[in-house]
């Protein structure tokens, strides 16, 4: 019963530090947010965690290895377009993720911390891309680094720009992310197999209710 307690007070703080850190940014939010969002008490809370860099530092450790990936597919490409599709559907719904996002992109955490979610998507890229390669589905004209590393800028672009410039209440980021993928695949992938690749804007949020 109390182990239980225990997991419960710790996901509040970190559900609740999420959502503050998607709002507010790492040095805005601060403990006393913390202790009011989540509801616990300050002893709870030094009892889970040492310091707002503590609850940040376990928002990125929580996070299951290469969460928010899909099963296998057909095509390694497809899987490429999945992962992403997935991630943006992650981060409409999942406030931790947004967190994490939003953490990866500021200067008060060590370089190290930030860099670990971009990193983690550029290598995902990169061994899917190395995958198509090897399977045929790539043309030959692709850089599989430069390819990897302009996706996950594209897509960091378009998160961002959609959380400060464009009201995105709805599905516009699924549907913007989906038209960036269909115009990078059209271009990377021979035509038989870009002519089999689901790219549906809805595809994400379908596969993490699966």
């Amino acid at each position: 019963m109390r182990q239980e307690r225990a997991k419960r007070t710790r996901r509040q703080i970190l559900d609740a530090a999420g959502k503050l850190f998607a709002a507010l940014g790492y040095e805005r939010a601060t403990v006393v947010d913390l202790l009011s969002h989540s509801g616990v008490t300050k002893g709870a809370f030094y009892f889970h965690f040492s310091s707002k860099e503590d609850v940040a530092r376990a928002l990125f450790r929580d996070r299951s290895p290469r969460q928010g990936l899909v099963a296998p597919q057909g095509f390694r490409l497809q899987e490429l377009v999945d992962g992403h599709l997935v991630l943006t559907s992650r981060l409409r719904h999942d406030a931790r993720e947004r967190g994490c996002f939003r953490l990866c992109l500021e200067q008060g955490l060590d370089d190290e911390l930030r860099r670990s979610w971009l990193l983690e998507r550029i290598v995902f890229n990169e061994e899917l891309l190395t995958a198509a390669r090897e399977e045929g589905e790539l043309s030959a004209h692709v850089s599989v680094r430069e390819t990897a590393e302009f996706l996950v800028s594209a897509c960091v672009g378009l998160q961002l720009m959609s959380q400060t410039v464009i009201d995105d209440a709805d599905t516009g980021m699924e549907r913007r992310i989906a038209l960036l993928l269909r115009n990078v695949m059209s271009d990377i992938a021979v035509p038989a197999v870009y002519a089999e690749l689901d790219i549906d804007q809805d595809r994400g949020i379908k596969l993490l209710q699966m």
